[in-house]
This record gives C-alpha cells, structure tokens and sequence, in this order.
C-alpha cells in the first residue's frame, strides 16, 4: 500500500531507492534505534502486503528523516497498527516525531476511516513511553514476553481517532 500525505511541515511518502541505505544505517544501529525497529531485520520491516506500508518521513526540503512502518486492519472497526515509527536522532525534539504522528492520525480518520491507532513499546523505552503518552495514546495492555532486552514486558498503547 502506497502512502502520500502531504502536510505543513513534514511529508509522508514511499521510500525512494536512495533512502534505503539511510534506513538499513537505522536498522544496523541497535543502540540508538533499537527499541524503535523492535531489534527486526530490515528485509521484514520493508517487507509490504497488501494492507501494510512502509513510508518515509521527509521534511519540505525532501530529506529523509524518518519511517513509518504499519498495517491497516479490519476487525469491527477499521484500525491502525504501527509496527515502526522512528526519526533520526539529528532531528529529534524539534516537533518532527509531533507532526508526523499528527498527520498520520489525521489522514488515517480521514481517508482510510481508521478508529484507533496501535503500537507496542518496551516497558525499557522510557522515552518511547513518554513521547506516545504525549501523542494522547494509553497504555491498555501489558505483555509478558521471554525477551530480557523488554525487561520481560512490551506495553500495548492505543488512541481513539473516532468513537
């Protein structure tokens, strides 16, 4: 599936053949951006069905900052999961993660009828935590996984778009 947000600040659009080594640094650099890929590999981050995308987030000037990686699903109600969502560490607290998810929220109520959004975060990210809380989504379910790096646990966060 093939997204193309345009927005005030930033785009959301599919990755050019350019990007892909920008984002295979991302995926090779599990310090930084570990809990962001989920430690996966780049081949099944990428790799899209019909219903899934992955996009890249780009500021007006046209520079990859970003990826978006999710799945759109119809259960009752039509929601979102993302499975990605990290911005470069050059471009972190300057309002691009903010924009982003704000665009990609409102273009997804909009045009693809999407009630909630969902996402998994360690129960170590405590940045990824904060920044989701503040994006308005709720943690609704804790998990407990066998995986030491999660400190055992992945939080389930969601946000109502429309009731």
């Amino acid at each position: 599936m093939q997204l193309h947000i345009t927005g005030e600040n930033v785009d959301i659009k599919p990755l050019d053949e350019g990007s892909i080594d920008r984002v295979k640094g991302w995926y090779l650099d599990y310090d930084t951006y570990g809990f962001a890929t989920g430690r996966k590999s780049i081949g099944n981050a990428l790799n899209e069905s019909l219903n899934s995308f992955a996009v890249g987030v780009y500021t007006k000037n046209g520079v990859l900052i970003g990826l978006i990686t999710g799945e759109f699903k119809r259960e009752k109600e039509t929601i979102l999961w993302i499975r990605t969502f990290l911005i470069d560490k050059a471009w972190h607290r300057k309002k691009f993660g903010t924009r982003a998810f704000n665009l990609l929220c409102k273009h997804a109520a909009e045009h693809m009828y999407v009630k909630r959004i969902y996402l998994s975060v360690s129960a170590e990210n405590a940045a990824g935590i904060n920044f989701w809380t503040k994006m308005g989504m709720t943690c609704v379910k804790t998990v407990e996984t066998n995986e030491r790096e999660n400190n055992g646990k992945i939080l389930i966060f969601e946000k109502v778009l429309r009731p």
